[in-house]
């Protein structure tokens, strides 16, 4: 028993949003070491400058930007402070951290006056208002900054007060950049990493060879807040040798604009990519040229223009010292006009531009104009060629708003596999603190795992709407293709909550026809059209039927219901009913697939067959979780039901009620959701003492004080006793395979045909001992943890009972607990050990130690001595005992108060000589009759079919005939009914028939008595040809074909993995020779036997 009080501690006060909270928002992962970034790479676009700069960088300054103070610089913080990682020179980089104020510069200053250069740039990483700040010192006359060798490396974040969001301001770095006579470069694509890496080498490169300040200038909210696919990416190593080489090529220049143009040229020599001041895309021979600085501004331009063929675009990659020569020498010899396309609160680019042409003499053809843009401008795809025909009459716009750019649809002859991916536009709106944020990211992650597709995620928190929103941007377009990543003709749109239809017009981002899925919350007492459909917006239904949307409705009030039938998914039940309707609608054609969809998108540490997701997709179906609604065609003339006057009341005048027209984008007011008090919580895990234990004890109702067993399991659970424990296979042979049996008398447990039990293992009293002895904890000491379902409340346990029930301590640690563990390494080397393991790095080392070694907690804890949390920190990195469910082997019909189970002991020797053995597979064998322990229930796809009478065909292998046994004796049961029995053939495998023909004698009895049709048994070594299971059935052809083609029998196959594919194509020949046999022609055998999945009658219990 444990004890459960509800407890609470006050949360601190979260005022500042740290680095660790920004760098671990990638969908795909934290980049915890700089040498995972290498070849291809799913990251933001500032974790590769991070990486670039911390490659070759000895001292970083870095300074806190707006919005987050670790924006742009959370991950140098990461791998030096937290992670000493090395970069290419052997060296932990120097990391420093300041406030952005008046003389934000005088700490750098400092550090040079007491130490020097010796030629090295200190690399500046900070926000687009801190050059500002840094101005005045900087320009000092006596200062000596502009003869030192600093690379800024400058975020153009900022933040517009007036419309309150997050934007990129260029304008005032450049201006400041300007009256300091620094260099200037800026990436013109968002989407090559490449470009970035080198960008980033060779404004570290400027500042090292002319021995002044470089700027290198880049994106704000969407470099650090995008994430995608980078391909082609230099590792630290590479990146090191290439500005060693570079360094090698510095020679002495006569001017800035010289030492620029040796640079790019030293570049190109050494990568064989050229990089110019100024790049030219587009037509041939335009007449209309448009000019942009910045890097997200010109990548969705470039989208644009690479569908029309009548204009180009200049994309300025150093605006400073502006090269006019250069620029002219861009300009296609076709052009009549240039646009110049800047901030709204600068006209220096114009002014650059305009100069360039009048000098050049080129002015009287060509004329310069300008569009100046807002903080709040949306690059989509119709905002740009709104922009475009405001300039040039006879550009089509059809070519442009091309809305099957990213269809979802497969081309023909694709192979769908678990892996397949859509090419599409996805939008997802929800509350900030709703489930949405994480189904977003799952989502992301699942679809990325298509290696053909390229995936954009973008996600914003808009807090000034309905107390804090969410909008998550996703793209899937195929590899190496130009996209849009700002959507405003998504594919699909999900929305958490109706309420967000009034604050967003979502359905102008949604492509004409598209499929929009809504969410419904709350319990249905009629229908989903009377309950949920009436209530929508009248506008929303209007457009809906406009622009022939489909709709789709999410039944969330049914999660108590789906967890009913299998507490396997609880906590994660809307999670996959949300991803669910999301691939139906994304990609209808994944059908099956979609089960590993759902796996895929929790990540390798997530653990659950495959088979509960199939039951769970088909309860969601009984129960009509996701609903299709017919949109009305009439709904178009929708209009405000206005109330009649009663008899005698006066006819006011109608007031002429305001159309509010809502935002179709989410503004991004902030990086995090919007911070809430959510008053008292517990911590984790909380030591006390026999003290705190008697007052609680003593006075229960203040304290709400239970007694329950395992509190911290979310299962209904029963404890059982021991009745049988039989060993089936010889004692000298070398698999222990027995059969166990546990009364259930007086529990209360039910279970049903082909369900499974949940056995709650424990840890052995002596390793529990042992362990005990070597953390050197009292076992009798108390420890209170957070129950799992519910944090307020504590369950009290003693250090032995935690490790007893609770504790993996002998378990595999995988890859989370080495982060973990490195925190409390006290010993450089041991932390540096621990942390690469946890790399990139060491990731063959940690499969070693995982797959070969299978090495345990206790291991990796005595062989890093220094590494010690406490116990109370240790049990809460260590993973938790996990349930081990195992096929039953009984029908409760026949044995209504016990329950039967059939298993094999796991055990194997490792490298150092040690007999290991599975968790549970030994905690069960060595029990002894009348020993107790608690079980649970688990819901199972393994079911007769409907009517007795239909032919049943079994195929297991090893322990994978417990199962067959419960159906056989849930038949004998119908035939004592007097119920008549269709065909039963068993087909079962193993190695030797004398060591292993498990419950054979029970085959043969049945055989004989006229219960079992048919055995084909399988022993593959018990002659000198192999014989597999898939022989036995292929000679049992033609009765199989009866059965399974003419009487609609089912298929049952239960045991390892590997004997699928074989067993698959002995159903295809069944189905091939069954339409010989009727006349007919079977075009796809395969997909016949896939329907026979979707319809049940061919049912897979394998693991």
């Amino acid at each position: 028993m444990s004890l459960m009080t509800s407890s609470s501690i006050k949360l601190a006060d979260v005022s500042a949003i740290k680095g660790g909270d920004i760098v671990k928002q990638n969908p795909f992962g934290t980049v915890t070491d700089p040498y995972e970034i290498r070849d291809t790479a799913y990251v933001s676009g500032n974790t590769i400058i991070n990486q670039s700069i911390y490659s070759v960088a000895s001292k970083i300054f870095g300074y806190e930007t707006v919005g987050a103070e670790s924006l742009v610089d959370g991950h140098l913080q990461l791998w030096a402070g937290e992670y000493r990682k090395q970069n290419s020179f052997g060296v932990v980089p120097l990391v420093h951290k300041f406030d952005t104020r008046s003389g934000a510069s005088n700490a750098i200053l400092g550090y040079f006056s007491r130490n020097g250069t010796n030629g090295q740039p200190v690399s500046v990483v900070t926000g687009s208002q801190t050059l500002n700040y840094m101005r005045p010192i900087l320009s000092n006359s006596s200062s000596a900054a502009a003869t030192l060798p600093l690379a800024f490396n400058v975020s153009s974040i900022d933040y517009d007060s007036k419309k309150d969001l997050f934007h990129s301001n260029y304008s005032v770095p450049l201006a400041t950049a300007r009256a300091l006579s620094y260099p200037v470069i800026t990436p013109v694509s968002s989407s090559n990493g490449l470009e970035l890496q080198h960008l980033t080498l060779l404004n570290h490169y400027l500042a090292a060879s002319t021995g002044s300040p470089s700027v290198f200038l880049f994106d704000g909210p969407n470099s650090a807040k995008s994430y995608t696919k980078f391909s082609n990416l230099l590792s630290v190593e590479e990146l090191g040798r290439l500005y060693v080489d570079l360094l090698a090529t510095s020679k002495p220049v006569a001017s800035q604009q010289a030492a620029i143009d040796a640079a790019l040229k030293s570049l190109k020599q050494l990568t064989g990519v050229s990089y110019a001041p100024f790049e030219y895309f587009g037509a041939e021979n335009p007449s209309t040229v448009f000019v942009v600085h910045g890097s997200h501004e010109s990548t969705q331009l470039k989208n644009v223009v690479s569908k029309l063929s009548s204009v180009g675009l200049i994309s300025i990659r150093i605006p400073l010292p502006f090269n006019q020569a250069k620029f002219v020498e861009t300009i296609p010899a076709s052009t009549k006009r240039l646009i110049v396309l800047s901030p709204a609160d600068s006209t220096q680019l114009k002014a650059d531009i305009t100069a360039s042409i009048f000098l050049s003499g080129v002015n009287g053809q060509i004329s310069v104009e300008s569009f100046n843009y807002g903080t709040d401008f949306q690059w989509s795809p119709i905002a740009i060629t709104k922009i475009f025909e405001s300039f040039v009459d006879s550009l089509n716009p059809e070519l442009v708003l091309d809305y099957d750019s990213l269809s979802s649809s497969l081309s023909n002859g694709t192979v769908v596999t678990a892996n397949t991916s859509p090419s599409g536009a996805y939008l997802i709106w929800g509350k900030d603190y709703g489930s949405f944020v994480s189904v977003a990211d799952k989502l992301a992650l699942s679809l990325s795992l298509d290696d053909s597709k390229t995936i954009f995620v973008r996600n914003k928190f808009d807090n000034s709407v309905n107390g804090g929103s969410f909008q998550s941007t996703i793209v899937s377009a195929p590899k190496n293709t130009l996209y849009a990543s700002e959507i405003d003709s998504a594919n699909v749109v999900l929305v958490e909550d109706p309420s967000i239809l009034t604050s967003y017009d979502i359905l102008a981002t949604a492509k004409p026809g598209s499929t929009v899925v809504l969410v419904n919350n709350k319990p249905i007492k009629a229908s989903i059209e009377e309950d949920f459909v009436v209530k929508l917006p009248l506008e929303f239904k209007r457009t809906l039927a406009k622009n022939q949307n489909i709709l789709q409705v999410v039944d969330l009030s049914i999660i108590e219901e789906l967890e009913k039938v299998s507490d396997s998914t609880k906590g994660f039940s809307a999670d996959f009913l949300l991803q669910l309707a999301f691939w139906r609608a994304a990609l209808p054609e994944l059908n099956g697939y979609i089960v590993n969809k759902l796996l895929q998108a929790n990540g390798n540490g997530f653990e659950l067959l495959a088979t509960v997701l199939d039951n769970f997709i088909k309860t969601v179906d009984e129960l009509k979780g996701i609903k299709l609604v017919e949109v009305d065609p009439r709904w178009v003339d929708l209009e405000e039901t206005k109330l009649e006057k009663k008899e005698g009341e006066e006819q006011e005048e109608e007031e002429e009620v305001e159309v509010i027209e809502l935002p179709y984008f989410a503004k991004e007011t902030a990086f995090t959701p919007n911070p809430r008090n959510n008053g008292e919580v517990s911590e984790d895990y909380v030591q006390s003492g026999y003290v705190d234990l008697a007052t609680r004890i003593t006075f229960p109702e203040a304290f709400n004080v239970k007694q329950e067993l395992r509190p911290d399991l979310p299962v209904k659970n029963f404890v059982v006793k021991v009745q049988e424990n039989k060993r089936l296979t010889p004692s000298e042979y070398s698999r222990n395979i027995f059969h166990i049996e546990f009364d259930i008398t007086g529990t209360g447990l039910k279970y049903e045909i082909g369900e499974a039990l949940g056995i709650h293992g424990r840890n052995s009293s002596s390793a529990v001992e042992l362990f005990l002895k070597f953390y050197n904890v009292d076992g009798d000491s108390l420890v209170e943890v957070a129950n799992k379902d519910d944090t307020s409340v504590l369950e009290i346990k003693s250090a032995r009972q935690a490790l007893a029930d609770s504790v993996d301590f002998l378990g595999k640690p995988p890859k989370r607990f080495y982060e973990a563990l490195a925190e409390f390494a006290e010993d450089e080397k041991e932390k540096a050990s621990i942390s690469r393991l946890a790399s990139a790095e060491g990731a063959e080392d940690l499969k070693k130690i995982q797959e070969v070694e299978c090495s345990t907690y206790v291991d990796i804890l005595k062989e890093f001595p220094s590494a010690r949390p406490t116990f109370a920190e240790l049990i809460k990195i260590i993973a938790p005992l996990k349930r081990r469910e195992y096929s039953i082997a009984s029908s409760q019909k026949m044995h209504p108060n016990a329950v039967h189970l059939l298993i094999v002991v796991v055990d194997w020797v490792d490298p150092k000589g040690r007999l290991r053995y599975g968790h549970c597979s030994k905690y069960l064998s060595d029990l002894n009759i009348g020993d107790e322990l608690v079980v649970s229930v688990k819901p199972s796809v393994m079911k007769l079919p409907p009517l007795s009478t239909q032919p049943i065909i079994m195929s297991g292998l090893g322990t994978g005939l417990a199962p067959f046994k419960a159906f056989l004796e849930e038949k004998i049961w119908q035939k004592e009914q007097g119920m008549a029995l269709g065909e039963i053939y068993l087909f079962l495998g193993s190695r030797h028939k004398k060591e292993e023909y498990l419950y054979g004698e029970l085959w043969e009895a049945w055989k004989d008595a006229g219960v079992l049709t048919h055995i084909g048994a399988a022993f593959s070594r018990d002659q000198p040809e192999k014989i597999y299971i898939q022989d036995r059935i292929r000679q049992a052809i033609e009765p199989l074909t009866d059965a399974m083609v003419i009487e609609n029998g089912s298929f049952y196959l239960c045991g390892p993995t590997w004997p699928v594919p074989d067993i698959t194509a002995c159903l295809e020949d069944i189905v091939v020779n069954g339409a010989l046999k009727q006349g007919v022609e079977v075009k796809d055998a395969a997909k016949v036997v896939e329907d026979m999945k979707e319809d049940g009658r061919y049912i897979l219990e394998v693991y």
